[in-house]
């Protein structure tokens, strides 16, 4: 019974982060997992911030698409609603030309009774709000740059894998990033 007990123990299985195995030299070798390849976790993560950032781009492109349409359509609204050119020029941050244009293309509108403070509260609203979109896909691809730079220095993905992660044409990565030295503190942890 001392003979069983004692096999059994012998016998039992290791956890898997201590299995030993017996080395051609006669000692015990640790058989563990390698370290990730630095190279290839920060390629790892370029590839997926450029993922994420192709998406957000697009859909602030767009939301921006939107807005400009809502925009046009209420400073349409506004022209036909009698308010002066130069007004909505100052108000919707276009130019005389541009609000003439908007106005001319605009026929079929109704007026909507609506008063010109209100008018143009709106429209700078909508000026607001596509300002701060602009900012923010403008700062975002900024970082694409970054990260398609990057990735250029790490040689391990080429310009078309770049390409497909960044939305862009191969030919616009490299010329985008050519002779451009960041630093390595880009890809954040």
């Amino acid at each position: 019974m001392a003979d069983l007990q004692h096999s059994d123990h012998l016998e039992a299985p290791l956890a898997p982060e201590v299995r030993f195995r017996l080395g051609d030299g006669g000692y015990y070798r640790y058989r563990g997992r390698r370290k990730p390849d630095a190279v290839a976790v920060q390629a790892e993560r370029i590839r997926q911030f450029l993922r994420k950032d192709r998406q957000r781009i697009y859909l602030y492109s767009s939301s921006m698409r939107a807005l400009a349409v809502r925009l046009n359509e209420q400073v349409a609204q506004a022209l036909c609603d009698g308010l002066k050119i130069t007004g909505l020029a100052e108000a919707a941050g276009l130019s005389r030309w541009a609000v003439r244009t908007i106005g001319l293309s605009s026929d079929d509108l109704m007026p909507s009774g609506l008063p010109a403070g209100q008018q143009l509260a709106a429209i700078s609203r909508l000026k607001s709000e596509l300002a701060e979109l602009e900012e923010s896909k403008t700062e975002l691809e900024a970082r694409r740059l970054k990260l398609l730079a990057a990735g250029r220095r790490l040689g391990v993905m080429d310009d078309y894998e770049l390409a497909a992660l960044s939305g862009l044409q191969s030919e616009a990565v490299r010329k985008m990033t050519w002779g451009l030295q960041h630093e390595a503190e880009v890809i954040p942890a």
